[in-house]
Order: C-alpha cells, then structure tokens, then sequence
C-alpha cells in the first residue's frame, strides 16, 4: 500500500483502466435499461417481464455467484478473475442480439449477470490491499465514476445506435470492447501483495465470514439501507427512459440524452463530491460513514418525488438531477466502510455479501415490484381490459390510450418505490452508531491508526 497523498504513474494507470472496466461493466448492466422500451414492443411484453428481464434475471445470478466468487478472489489471483469475467459478461452482453425470443434473451442476461458478479469483490480486495484506508473511499469513487460515465454512455451512443441500427445491434456494440478491456488488464496490471502477507490456507470459512457479518449491526443497516437505495436507483435506471418515451412522447435518442443528464452526469457529480468529501469525515469520526448517507438520502427525498410530479420534462430533469447527486454521494464510501470491519481475507466475501443485499432488493425484488405495481395501476387507470388490448398486439402498444395508461402507471409506481427512501435513512443512522465498536473489533491496527 501506499501512503503517500498523491496517486504514482502505476496508481494512475491502475484507477483509468480498472474506471474503464468498470464503466462497461455497467454499459452492458444498464444497455437494457435504453432498448428495453424498444424491446417491449418488438417482443411484446409487459413492464413486469421487463422488469424480470432487466432486473430479476441479472440480479438472480449476479448476487449469489458474487459469493462463491468473491471467496475465489481471497484464495487466487484477482486480477486473472477480473480479466475473466470481464470476458464473460461481454460476450453474453453481445449474444442478447442474437435472441430469438424472450427466453433466450432472459438467458443470455443471467449470463450477463455471472460474469459480473466476480468483479466488484475482487476489485474493492484489490483497493484494500493497494491502498491505506484513509484513501479508500476516494478510490473506489473515482472508479466508481465509471458507473455514472457508462450510463451516460449507454444512454446517449446506445440509443442512437438503437434507433439507427435497431436494439440487436445496439447488443453486439457495447459487448465487444470488454474483450479488449481484459487482455490489456491481464497484461498490465500486477496483482498486489495482499496486506496480511499470509496463504490461502488463513482464508477464514465462509462459515466465519457469515458468523461475523451476522452479528454486525453496523454491516446489517449499512446492507439494508443500500439495498433500500438501490431500489429506488435501479428502478430508476431501468424505467425512467420508457417513462420518457411514453409521458412526454419523446424519441429514443432524446430520452437517452435526457437520462444521461439527469440520472449518469448527476451521479457522476454526487460520487465525485461525496468521495472526496468522505475521505475526509471518515478520518476525523467513522461514524460519518453511516451519517453521510442518511443526510443525502433524506434529501433526495422530497426532489425524487416532486421531480416525477412534474407535467414538463425540463423540470423533471432538473429536480431529477438534484435527487441523483444527493442519493449516490456516498454510495462507494459505503462500500469501503464495510471493509474496515472485518479481516484482510474476508473483505472480498464482505463486499459480496453487501452487492448481494443491494442487488437482491433493488434489481431483483425492486425492478420486479416496479414492473408488476405499473402493469396493475395501468390497468386500473386504463378503460377496458388493458392485458388483451394493450399487450396482446405491437400494435396496441403504441395506441393513445394505451401508452397514456402505462405511462401513469409506471409514475405511480416509481413514486411509490421512493418512499422507501425513508428507511433506508433510519438504516444508515443505526449503522453510524454500531460503527466505533465494530470498527475497532475488526480492522487491522494500522488501519484504525489511519482513521
């Protein structure tokens, strides 16, 4: 590890490409988020199975590989594992062009999902290890910028390959670079020492890892109140281009330009400000490490829901941008305070057993809720039987009535999920006051005497 203030030429090197990576990772996480309306209506589906193909399917795999694999990336050389995963999930990302049907398509993004359930383990191990635990947060914010860069991404480039070239293709574009991402990963990024210098023979059980993980309060709340948050994130994610296309009637390429405004450029600026800003906090009290969060949280609250109250999109965007900022400010530094709970070769399965709580709530269980409560309130402001009109025909989709019933449905819905803000805040509360004890009792002593 270094200590030093700054970032060296290799440390560099390390951030943009692993920020690179990252930034496809979620390119081909989020691409289905732009084409699903494109999807729904060429397949004929229902926001549920939307959400299912979006959510569920992904979530599913993504959260429980992510444990088996995080347990690999304590035993074995993580950078290999990254470079492997990196091809994986490309290559599924690539094969969804190639669906026939809704099955197949479902299929190939749980393929999607196994790949990269072994990357965010191996990659926070990785920044534990390389770097002291004052810098942490900042790091693993500045990679994590690839999130909110890929959104941008796969939202702008992303539609207007879909609307030029159709979604299949818009598949097979975003999958092909990760191939090239994870040769020049392998060839030349070194894996670092790990920090407790000792075999694989000291990696605990996973058995051990679940006892102490179990019985940490700060974990649970700090899990929940992510879980909480990502709810509200991936749903937004994933439903707020069709809700553009289908309230405001805008084109595809217009929404996704608009989505990269609101939700990717605002957590990019969030994460940027709240990285270097809970670098800070946390050396001073670790307790900021649950306080942050419940700040923001609770603040993007009330924009979250007065932004998708709005009747013109312009202030849609605007009131969304400031709830984004807020929600994902601290999210990364979440993340980082789980690793200074626990022993050096537990912090891989620390950090999936935390993306399996997130993941499983937002993706999984939120994405589905989302999809099945628009479906329902769309057919309950709808005036006849919105399934054999509205989804029996590709046709009927794009009919008035119908678009102007799913539309409602889908801004009731999302309006709902955002209550759920309020416990992730209490969560975060809870985590700030276990933190101090929990803290000492599980991280190293030359962390606690960086913090």
């Amino acid at each position: 590890m270094t200590s030093q203030s700054g970032f060296g030429r290799n440390e560099r090197w390390f951030l943009f490409l692993l920020g690179f990576i990252y930034m496809f990772n979620f390119i081909d996480r989020t691409i289905i988020a732009v084409v699903g309306e494109s999807i729904r209506r060429d397949l004929q589906l229902s926001d549920l199975e939307l959400g299912m193909l979006g959510g569920l399917a992904f979530s599913l795999f993504y959260a429980v590989l992510g444990i088996p694999l995080a347990r690999l990336a304590e035993r074995f050389n993580r950078v290999r594992l990254i470079a492997a995963v990196t091809i994986l999930w490309s290559v599924m990302t690539a094969l969804c062009g190639a669906a026939g049907s809704y099955v197949q398509l479902l299929l190939c993004r749980m393929g999607v999902g196994v790949g990269e359930a072994g990357f965010t383990p191996a990659l926070v191990s990785m920044i534990s290890d390389r770097f002291d635990v004052g810098r942490r947060a900042l790091v693993f914010s500045l990679i994590a910028l690839g999130v909110p860069l890929g959104g941008a991404i796969a939202a702008i480039a992303g539609s207007a390959i879909a609307q030029s070239f159709g979604w299949r293709w818009t598949m097979v574009a975003v999958g092909a670079p990760g191939l090239v991402l994870a040769v020049i990963l392998y060839l030349t990024i070194p894996e670092p020492p790990r920090v407790d210098a000792g075999d694989n023979a000291n990696t605990p059980p996973f058995r051990h890892v679940l006892r102490r993980l179990g019985r940490s309060p700060s974990f649970l709340h700090l899990t929940c109140g992510s879980g909480f948050v990502g709810l509200v994130g991936f749903g937004t994610n994933l439903f707020l281009i069709p809700l553009l296309v289908r309230r405001f009637d805008l084109p595809l390429s217009k929404a996704g330009l608009i989505f990269a405004l609101s939700f990717s450029l605002a957590t990019m600026v969030g994460q940027t400000s709240g990285g270097h800003l809970a670098s800070r906090l946390i050396r001073r009290d670790i307790r900021w490490g649950g306080w942050a969060p419940a700040i923001t949280v609770g603040l993007a609250l009330p924009f979250y829901l007065l932004a998708l109250c709005q009747s013109d999109w312009r202030l849609l965007v605007g009131l969304l941008f400031v709830a984004t900022a807020l929600l994902y400010a601290f999210t990364p530094a979440v993340m980082t305070v789980t690793q200074t709970l626990v022993e050096p070769r537990m912090r891989a399965s620390a950090a999936a057993l935390h993306a399996f709580g997130q993941t499983v709530a937002g993706l999984g269980i939120g994405s589905v809720a989302l999809g099945y409560l628009s479906d329902r309130l769309a057919a309950y402001n709808y005036i006849g039987d919105y399934a054999v009109q509205c989804l029996g025909s590709g046709a009927a989709l794009r009919s008035a009535d119908c678009l102007a019933a799913s539309a409602v449905g889908l801004q009731h819905s999302m309006l709902l999920s955002g209550s759920v803000l309020a416990i992730a805040v209490v969560n975060y509360l809870c985590a700030a006051k276990h933190l101090p004890r929990e803290t000492a009792a599980g991280a190293k002593s030359s962390d606690l005497s960086q913090l």
